[in-house]
């Protein structure tokens, strides 16, 4: 990551105050825990008596845990030591542990919530492979995991424990850490720009995803065609992204036979998940449906299976200006 990238992140770093983990601390279903403007519980959904096999009886309860944020800021789980996106931190925001669940019929003794992908608007050094020159792209920068400002993230999760007796959960808030903030420098989102468009290029072959000619294809194109922009729109409650083209509104899916198409309408299948290359500027497209990566090996647009250094499955994103 170059030097300007930094200076960005590290200008909407400032001012944040940091919080540390917190012991594990009980938490019933009228009586959630509050810290830091997060509220961590869960609800029961309904419970029942169940035999397993030869034990007897026992309670069976289906359980929703939840953290939401009730606070006006984000809370972010920062990468470390330069904030590179290779660092291994984990994004695990809470850890619900019953104490008297049983495990039994595959059941679950413990639950674990997750934060979404933390992303910045950043100002990215990058090299043309066909002129060898440096070149200025802005993209989005993943610079840790977030839950936003009245956000609630939550998980369904089975618990049998021994009859009549209620479920004793304790959480534990894991993101040891985490900081806030109420907004990013020059007051941008931390998030997709409802209102912004990028050109996404193949780092392999530097043509553009466009649908300048009726299907999405990937070629050369003319920088002001509408037809190549597209919006990164992302979909609620999750790391993954509906990419919109800003030309005819319509969105890049898959068919039921994987094949690449433009759909009038968000599904699950055109939903497309974000990942870093490493030591790269670059991202693969992963489809929400199937697993595939969106990628030219063959020439045509397609999504299949595909080995994970393949440059052909990896891709430039170019904020248009």
């Amino acid at each position: 990551m170059k030097n300007k990238t930094v200076f960005i992140i590290l200008l909407f770093l400032m001012n944040m105050q940091y919080i540390s983990a917190q012991q594990a601390i009980a938490v019933t279903d009228s009586a959630p825990a509050i810290v830091n403007g997060l509220t961590i519980g869960y609800r029961v959904k309904s419970a029942e008596e169940k035999e397993v096999k030869d034990k007897g009886n026992f309670s069976r309860y289906n359980m929703q845990f939840y953290i939401s944020n009730t606070s006006g800021e984000a809370k972010i789980i920062l990468y470390k030591q330069g904030f590179t996106l290779l660092n291994d931190i984990s994004a695990d925001l809470v850890r619900f542990d019953c104490s008297n669940a049983t495990g039994a019929r595959l059941t679950n003794k413990t639950a674990t919530l997750q934060a979404a992908p933390c992303n910045i608007l950043a100002d990215v050094e990058d090299k043309d492979c066909s002129s060898n020159k440096t070149v200025h792209n802005k993209r989005f920068v993943q610079i840790g995991y977030w839950i936003k400002p009245g956000q609630t993230i939550s998980s369904n999760s089975i618990m049998i424990v021994p009859l009549n007796e209620q479920p004793r959960i304790t959480a534990t808030l894991l993101m040891n850490n985490a900081s806030s903030t109420a907004s990013t420098p020059y007051g941008q989102p931390v998030s997709s720009d409802a209102q912004s468009f990028s050109k996404i290029k193949n780092f392999w072959k530097n043509t553009y995803l466009n649908i300048q000619n009726g299907p999405a294809v990937c070629s050369e194109i003319d920088n002001e065609w509408w037809s190549a922009q597209w919006q990164l729109v992302p979909v609620s409650g999750t790391s993954f992204y509906n990419i919109k083209n800003k030309w005819k509104n319509n969105f890049i899916s898959l068919d039921p036979s994987g094949a690449v198409v433009l759909t009038g309408f968000a599904s699950n299948t055109s939903m497309w998940q974000l990942e870093q290359v490493a030591n790269s500027n670059a991202v693969r497209l992963k489809n929400n449906a199937n697993g595939s990566y969106l990628n030219i090996e063959s020439g045509a647009l397609q999504s299949t299976k595909i080995w994970n250094d393949a440059w052909s499955a990896q891709w430039i994103i170019e904020q248009v200006q």
